[in-house]
């Protein structure tokens, strides 16, 4: 077994747990707090809950994706680029990926930010947030899909190497 490298760990955790956080949100948001509060609040209340959410719910959209790009950078960086992945399908299969995450940021942004031009996106916060959550399950089926890639990635030397270095170690 080889060692571990901690920068990569660190990065991969800071970017799940990222995921967690913002896709949990959004989940709460789209399924328990929006119906919820439209179905036993006034429409004054509901607007002045849904503008105390949104103030609170923005700095962490803010902060997870930030993270998520520095994080997906880095994860990027260090496990697709090296030599020992061929790029086809693995780049085009990120490539899907990158694209679907820049439209959860812009959604997630728009939902949570405070910009006027945003208002309409805002009213049917309903239909963007599904959009989101559907967009949020592919990525992470495509995640799936990437880490089956890399693994399958490996040389055929470099899978014997590790089962023969495996089973050649002696019973403790």
């Amino acid at each position: 077994m080889g060692e571990i490298d901690v920068v990569v760990l660190v990065s991969r955790w800071l970017h799940i747990g990222a995921v967690v956080v913002a896709i949990g949100g959004a989940a709460f948001l789209r399924f328990v707090l929006t119906p919820a509060a439209s179905s036993t609040l006034s429409e004054e209340d509901n607007n002045r809950l849904r503008e105390a959410v949104r103030a609170r719910w923005n700095k962490f959209v803010q902060g997870c994706v930030g993270l998520l790009l520095l994080t997906g950078g880095i994860n990027f960086a260090m496990l697709a680029m090296p030599p020992k992945i061929e790029p086809m399908p693995y780049h085009a299969i990120f490539g899907i990926k990158f694209f679907a995450a820049m439209a959860v940021f812009f959604i997630a942004s728009g939902l949570a930010g405070k910009s006027p031009a945003f208002d309409g996106m805002r009213a049917k916060s309903k239909k963007w947030l599904s959009l989101l959550l559907f967009l949020a399950a592919a990525i992470v089926l495509m995640s799936g899909v990437l880490a089956q890639v890399r693994s399958a990635g490996k040389s055929v030397s470099e899978t014997t190497e590790s089962v023969a270095a495996t089973t050649s170690q002696p019973d403790q």
